[in-house]
């Protein structure tokens, strides 16, 4: 994470399959320095990307934290990496 004061830190999240679609690849988005959860990472996305939200809201999009899904209240660490994804169904 990269510091920009006390409080704020940028990270790169990765948009995975369809979520891609709706801003591209990468989203850098500025999140608490410290305290910073996959919940707020998740908030802040729907916030910044046109169409996330109403996914969001819907519980159709996880946070994977080091390639492991974690919850919300997950924390989120320097060096970490961070990807969203719409789950994924198969028949």
């Amino acid at each position: 994470m990269a510091r920009h004061g006390p409080e704020a830190a940028t990270i790169e999240v990765e948009l995975c399959g369809k979520l891609a679609e709706l801003h591209g690849r990468l989203l850098a988005l500025s999140v608490p320095g410290e305290g910073c959860t996959a919940g707020i990472v998740l908030a802040r996305a729907a916030e910044a990307v046109d169409g996330l939200a109403p996914m969001v809201a819907e519980g159709r999009v996880r946070v994977c934290i080091n390639e492991v899904v974690v919850s919300d209240g997950a924390a989120v660490g320097p060096g970490d990496r961070v990807a969203l994804f719409p789950p994924v169904s198969g028949g």
